[in-house]
């Protein structure tokens, strides 16, 4: 489960200084940019999904920086520390958490990911920073929502990112999506992702419909989104939050129409694609 909890502003708490390994996020110089199928190390997996992320996509290079944990209990004082959450509920996360941004860093469970591949925790990553690069362009430690925009997105660069790197097909990694989500809503039906606006309800709603019916489906809906309006008009839309904290307002000058003209364009694409 990808967690992304900087919406939290509550006060900063106690905590004790976390050791980790920290890489700042920069530009990479053009020669240190190895194979992504050679990554071996966060360093040059990092400097890779940045460069994809400025040279072909026109983001930003992410404020902030990366913080590799060692143990779960340095990643519960990172969640404190970063997060701003109370400390019950940085332990509950240390535990299965892989990843998190706060405050324009991202912080690794170590333990946690070492099981995943390079390409795989390059992918957890790029979703990651991309959460960065969206605090980035709203200048803003924190975006409370839309929760389905800001995960879709994540989820929409993280496989453009590993496609341009060499390591899935977007295309293939979208088709097998498409066939995920026609399954559920035949069985269980779709959660309707436009209504999920806070974090608290973005949790509540994967933990009802699980990951396969969350995540992919925000894919989804982004994708239609870019393809309807643009990956600029994306970048504007979080843009927008610099000036107001409008959603709905920064939808519309963003995206030229009404959230609910998108909604209705969006449920008949999603019928489409996935079955009435």
């Amino acid at each position: 489960m990808r967690l992304w909890w900087s919406v939290f502003v509550a006060p900063m708490l106690w905590y004790s200084q976390a050791s980790a390994e920290e890489l700042s996020f920069r530009m990479p110089p053009q020669a240190e940019v190895v194979d992504a199928r050679r990554i071996a190390d966060y360093r040059q997996a990092v400097d890779a999904i940045v460069q994809v992320m400025v040279t072909k996509f026109d983001l930003p290079v992410p404020r902030g920086s990366l913080q590799v944990y060692t143990s779960r209990e340095e990643f519960e004082e990172g969640l404190i520390r970063y997060l701003k959450v109370e400390r019950a509920v940085a332990h509950s996360a240390s535990e299965f958490s892989k990843a998190a941004v706060g405050s324009y860093t991202l912080l690794v469970n170590a333990p946690q990911v070492a099981g995943l591949t390079w390409p795989e925790r390059i992918e957890l990553m790029a979703h990651e920073l991309t959460h960065n690069v969206q605090l980035t362009l709203a200048n803003r430690p924190g975006i409370a929502r839309p929760q389905w925009l800001i995960e879709g997105f994540a989820e929409w660069m993280a496989f453009n990112v590993t496609d341009a790197l060499g390591l899935d097909d977007v295309a293939a990694a979208r088709e097998r999506m498409i066939r995920t989500l026609r399954g559920l809503r035949a069985k269980q039906g779709l959660p309707r992702l436009i209504a999920v606006d806070t974090f608290a309800d973005w949790v509540e709603t994967r933990r009802k419909y699980g990951f396969d019916a969350t995540y992919p489906l925000a894919f989804v809906m982004t994708d239609f989104l870019v393809q309807r309006h643009s990956l600029a008009a994306v970048k504007r839309f979080f843009e927008a939050f610099r000036r107001s904290q409008d959603p709905l307002a920064n939808f519309r000058n963003a995206f030229g129409e009404e959230p609910e003209a998108f909604d209705r364009a969006l449920q008949a694409h999603l019928d489409k694609l996935l079955g009435g």
